[in-house]
């Protein structure tokens, strides 16, 4: 999971160039008291992860893009001969077989 760290305020002209550094949804334009427009973070999850922010010196040192460490994404895709939470049902039913298996055959070597 991505995760999108704005270390100061991204004001002006600025902040729609740093909008366009990401993909759509991922940085959202907010007009603030004073007026101004200011780049935040909307929805990190829509990032693609291209970096390209980082091609651009005047953003150096206002952003910081991290992963999740504990947080996965995943997609799963059907031909359309099954429906893709069956698909997701028998794969966690493989997946529980094999972690069975696993901790058989540890309990084994650990005895």
């Amino acid at each position: 999971m991505p995760e999108i760290k704005i270390l100061q305020p991204i004001l002006g002209d600025r902040a729609h160039k740093f909008q366009q550094c990401f993909s759509p949804g991922v940085i959202e334009l907010k007009k603030r008291s004073d007026g101004e427009v200011e780049a935040v973070v909307a929805c990190a999850r829509k990032d693609s992860g291209s970096r390209e922010v980082l091609r651009h010196p005047e953003f150096d040192g206002c952003v910081k893009l991290l992963k999740i460490k504990d947080h996965y994404i995943f997609s799963i895709e059907s031909t359309g001969a099954l429906d893709p939470l069956d698909l997701m049902k028998e794969a966690v039913k493989v997946l529980k077989n094999k972690c069975t298996i696993y901790k058989k055959e540890l309990a084994v070597i650990t005895s």
